[in-house]
């Protein structure tokens, strides 16, 4: 029995080890998400740039996004008109949270590093910077950022949202461990005081019988046979 439940807690140990080892894979593969070309041609807007590309060293513009939203095709339009001179800065990840409710979800985990809630689209991340919604007055504030995510793309808040789940799954998964071990032990220590009681009964029944044979064999000693009776009536004569 303890064996079985040592083999267990090995097999929770190495899965709980193995869960999550997908390196390579980033955070929201998976979702679907479009660039910006096929944002552009979901709203029905022709690219002002033709010469626009998407390369890894672009900064990244994160964009939730509800299909034919006014708010969104005017943020849309507004980097489509920057796409001639700001197209080499910047890409775009979109997730479409109307139709979508797996996106939907993922918009509802992203305020847990943003601090800024999701409280409607568009919802736009660029660096560390949260635009939540979109009006003419942050034109200037979106190119400024785009710049400085550019020439320092170190933070990106998917790598930071994979990182605070890590860390409450690493968390869980502790806790999980905790939680057969203390199974494990209490089986163990049930398992030797069981062991023990069988023990106990045994030898308390075989002492039982010692005790029987013992009583029987005094009996005997009392009540001598009439051999021994005659016998001994024998010799007093």
């Amino acid at each position: 029995m303890g064996k079985k439940l040592i083999l267990l807690v090995i097999a929770v140990m190495m899965t709980l080890t193995l869960t999550g080892c997908e390196d390579g894979k980033l955070y929201y593969d998976g979702y679907n998400h479009m660039n910006f070309k096929e944002v552009l041609e979901a709203e029905e807007f022709e690219l002002e740039n033709k010469d626009y590309k998407e390369t890894d060293d672009q900064a990244i513009i994160y964009l939730f996004r509800g299909q034919g939203c006014g708010y969104c095709r005017k943020f849309i339009s507004f980097l489509n008109s920057i796409s001639t001179e700001y197209g080499k800065y910047f890409k775009v990840i979109s997730f479409e949270v109307w139709n979508d409710s797996a996106n939907g979800e993922l918009m509802g985990k992203v305020p847990l590093v943003t601090e800024v809630e999701a409280r409607g689209v568009p919802y736009i991340i660029i660096g560390d910077k949260v635009f939540d919604g979109y009006a003419e007055s942050y034109d200037e504030a979106i190119k400024e950022q785009i710049m400085k995510q550019y020439k320092d793309p170190s933070y990106d808040v998917f790598k930071e949202l994979k990182k605070a789940e890590s860390k409450f799954e690493g968390f869980s998964n502790t806790a999980v461990i905790i939680f057969v071990f203390a199974f494990v032990m209490l089986g163990t220590i049930v398992c030797v005081v069981n062991s023990n009681k069988n023990k106990h009964e045994i030898m308390d029944a075989l002492n039982g019988i010692h005790y029987v044979e013992r009583k029987e064999n005094k009996k005997e000693d009392k009540h001598p046979s009439k051999e021994e009776n005659h016998k001994n009536k024998k010799n007093d004569d």
